[in-house]
């Protein structure tokens, strides 16, 4: 009696391009061990499917699908120049000016608080304060701008016979509004 090796499989020739030989084994490594089980694997998932490569239907929705998402590719693109070159200098705008009240809400903050640091010094009584000093110069510009403006309105008068004197050229409402703030004041 003879013995007989037995093999695992059969196995037969089929004839392909070097190209597509070369092609099926590089993807063949990414799917399995051998290319018989790769290939066997392709086949069932075709068959499982009912996917045929001459199926209009398929490759006309497979074009389809391409198209699309060339498209959608294309919005993504838009889209991002879109943002880039308008969106972004608009938020920066916005940004700035938006610093910019902060800056001027901080300042105003600052300012209030000083004001109100003088005045709480100006509560006590027993020495002159810085709040004291600001009010006493803001009301002596105030006194000085009034006496100005009146000395603007005295013109000398050089009379032809006699002495030379000055004369205050003013209307007597506002005299008497002179004479009426002055006397409050006293």
């Amino acid at each position: 009696m003879k013995l007989k090796k037995k093999r695992k499989s059969e196995f037969s020739a089929i004839s392909i391009s070097r190209i597509t030989a070369g092609r099926y084994r590089e993807f063949s490594k990414k799917i399995s061990k051998s290319h018989t089980l790769t290939l066997e694997l392709m086949m069932d998932f075709f068959e499982g499917a009912n996917i045929s490569p001459k199926n209009k239907y398929l490759m006309d929705h497979m074009g389809f699908e391409h198209r699309l998402n060339k498209r959608f590719d294309y919005i993504e693109e838009l889209l991002r120049r879109i943002e880039r070159e308008q969106l972004k200098p608009t938020h920066n705008k916005l940004k700035k000016l938006f610093e910019y009240a902060e800056n001027e809400e901080r300042d105003r903050k600052e300012s209030l608080e000083f004001e109100k640091r003088m005045f709480e010094q100006s509560l006590k009584k027993d020495r002159i304060t810085q709040y004291d000093n600001y009010i006493l110069k803001e009301n002596w510009k105030k006194e000085r701008n009034k006496l100005l403006k009146i000395l603007n309105q005295v013109k000398l008068e050089k009379p032809r016979f006699d002495k030379a004197y000055f004369k205050l050229d003013i209307n007597q409402n506002d005299l008497e509004s002179l004479k009426k703030v002055l006397g409050q004041e006293l």
